[in-house]
């Protein structure tokens, strides 16, 4: 047997909605002012200075080493390790990034199409078209 459908009828009162929402921002101000008072006490009023937070050094620390002497060799001789090794740099990276252009380029359906066309039958037309498409 099926039951009938009941109807749920739900007004709202404009004062209690008006209420309600101003109720909200009133909790969402206080929350907003004790957030920053209590922050203010915690960080800025009631914080520790830097020199009671951080231990002092153990008394009986060994001292750093000292850094190891210059490299042997003239100031010259290192820039032009320097040098050479910046070039090398240079010509990876720039390599990678023909590399990069490359593939971007051949990834174009176009590209792809007019390339396989040249291969398959070398003419003028396929040749022109192909380099038309894989700039």
């Amino acid at each position: 047997m099926a039951r009938p459908r009941r109807i749920l009828r739900i007004s709202f009162s404009p004062l209690a909605l008006t209420l309600s929402v101003a109720l909200g921002v009133w909790l969402g101000f206080i929350a907003i002012g004790l957030t920053g008072y209590l922050g203010y006490r915690l960080y800025l009023a009631g914080g520790a200075p830097v020199a009671q937070v951080v231990p002092p050094p153990p008394a009986n620390a060994t001292p750093a080493p000292a850094p190891p002497a210059v490299a042997p060799g003239s100031a010259e001789e290192r820039l032009k390790r320097y040098e050479d090794n910046y070039n090398a740099a240079v010509r990876a990276d720039n390599e990678r990034v023909e590399r990069l252009e490359e593939q971007r380029r051949l990834s174009n359906a176009r590209c792809q199409f007019w390339t396989e066309q040249y291969r398959n039958a070398p003419t003028d037309r396929a040749k022109r078209s192909m380099e038309q498409a894989c700039q």
